[in-house]
């Protein structure tokens, strides 16, 4: 599994306007209140305490549909999905041929991906604050309540309304940078864009850990 695919599911997102600025913390609300779909693209860095790591870049592509519902498509370096319909969470490795399945009990556990994805009632899982703005992004900072986390904290970036930066710290330190383009909201995506078939000759393993 990438480092990408193991931070945003866990140990299992108005900026600038003609005339003002929106806090980061009401740009998070008013997108999970109001952006029901979306889909776009990615890029990823990963950074440690040394820098950059040049073999955790990647790039792909992204869609949700709420409730619960995500693709995570990494095109680069190589093809890797992360799929869920809201009850299975499928992790598809095709140059392993191998697909992991994996039951949700119920919504997407506290993670990156619940900032994004989940439901309105963030402040349940994270302590969220804004602060300073940088990059002509406004930003926020969210840290998990639950210590047991994969990860230490999340920091989100928006640019007139919408997520444009996010990163992710590692409880070792290391941080995944994510720039997101081409982002598309509220688009017509259906309930079956988010089912995963096994490919034919695709090696399928049960997780039964819970998140």
């Amino acid at each position: 599994m990438s480092h990408f695919a193991k931070v945003i599911l866990g140990a299992a997102v108005l900026g600038w306007t003609a005339l003002s600025y929106a806090a980061a913390t009401d740009d998070l609300s008013h997108f999970l209140k109001t952006v029901t779909s979306a889909q776009g693209s990615f890029q990823q860095k990963v950074f440690t305490r040394e820098g950059e790591n040049k073999e955790g870049a990647g790039s792909g592509d992204f869609a949700f549909l709420r409730p619960g519902k995500f693709k995570w498509h990494y095109e680069a370096p190589f093809e890797e999905l992360i799929v869920t319909d809201g009850k299975t969470l499928w992790l598809y490795d095709t140059e392993l041929a191998q697909v992991t399945q994996k039951a949700l009990t119920g919504a997407i556990p506290a993670s990156p991906a619940s900032l994004l994805f989940g439901a309105q009632d963030f402040r349940k899982d994270f302590n969220v604050q804004n602060i300073d703005s940088t990059d002509g992004l406004q930003w926020l900072r969210a840290v998990p309540k639950d210590d047991s986390n994969a990860f230490s904290e999340v920091k989100i970036g928006f640019e007139k309304g919408l997520p444009k930066k996010m990163m992710l710290k590692d409880n070792f330190g290391q941080e995944t940078h994510l720039q997101f383009d081409g982002f598309q909201t509220n688009v017509k995506l259906k309930a079956s864009d988010f089912s995963f078939k096994v490919p034919k000759g695709v090696d399928v393993l049960k997780d039964e850990s819970r998140f």
